[in-house]
C-alpha cells in the first residue's frame, strides 16, 4: 500500500476542534486543494456534500479499489 493519500483512496477522518477530538468517520479522498487541505466524500450517505478537511486529521485506510 502506498503511504501517500491519492484521489480515490479510503481514509478515516478524525476532526479535532479546540483540542477536542470529534467523532471520526470514513470517507473517500477526492482531491488535494492548493491550500493543503483534502477534499473528501463521507461514506454511507452519498447525498452528503463533500468536505474540506485538514490533512493532519486524516489517515489512509486503503488504496483506491481496482475495477
Amino acid at each position: 500500500m502506498n503511504r501517500v493519500i491519492a484521489p480515490g483512496d479510503w481514509v478515516i477522518v478524525t476532526p479535532v476542534k479546540n483540542g477536542i477530538t470529534r467523532k471520526s468517520y470514513k470517507a473517500t479522498a477526492i482531491a488535494w486543494m492548493s491550500s493543503g487541505k483534502l477534499k473528501v466524500q463521507p461514506d454511507g450517505d452519498k447525498r452528503q456534500m463533500s468536505k474540506l478537511v485538514n490533512s493532519d486529521d486524516v489517515k489512509k485506510l486503503a488504496d483506491k479499489p481496482t475495477q
